[in-house]
């Protein structure tokens, strides 16, 4: 998110009025999770040349050593096929998967990572991580532990609340 984007966020934040704390929490939280999306892209860009997807779809099978049906990864993924498939044949060309046939269904077909594609993968997780490292630095572990609680509650509130929609 460019910082001119932010500015606005920022100026929106700050007009929203007394007593609608949640949405400016929400808000606040949104501009966060975007803020630092924004940084991983950038690091997968400009280090690896890859898109955040792709990365995506990568670990998702570094998770399932022997592979994944489409429909599995895109489930796995929450996509559509059609979004997986794109990202499936890109990373095929690049060698950094493998698509065969499933033994099951001959239409279906089974993705792995092939061994450049798990290599490149743990690169590119190790700076993930670093990165995410980073950002948290000057967050000590009773406040990392406190914000964990508060996001537990603030997921069981938000399972509450589907449940009790009609």
């Amino acid at each position: 998110m460019s910082n001119d984007r932010l500015q606005v966020v920022q100026e929106k934040l700050e007009q929203i009025p007394v007593g609608k704390d949640g949405l400016r929490l929400w808000l606040r939280i949104m501009t966060c999770s975007q803020m630092i999306e924004e940084q991983i892209k950038s690091i997968l860009r400009e280090e690896f040349n890859m898109t955040l997807p792709r990365f995506e779809v990568m670990a998702a099978l570094d998770r399932v050593p022997d592979g994944l049906s489409m429909v599995e990864l895109s489930r796995w993924l929450m996509v559509t096929k059609g979004n997986i498939t794109g990202i499936a044949e890109r990373l095929s060309e690049d060698k950094y998967i493998t698509r065969r046939p499933t033994p099951t269904d001959r239409r279906s077909f089974c993705v792995t990572l092939t061994p450049e594609g798990r290599e490149l993968y743990q690169k590119m997780a190790e700076r993930y991580e670093h990165c995410i490292d980073e950002i948290f630095v000057d967050i000590s572990q009773e406040e990392m532990d406190a914000f964990m609680g508060l996001l537990s509650k603030t997921k069981d509130a938000v399972d509450s609340f589907k449940t009790s929609r009609p």
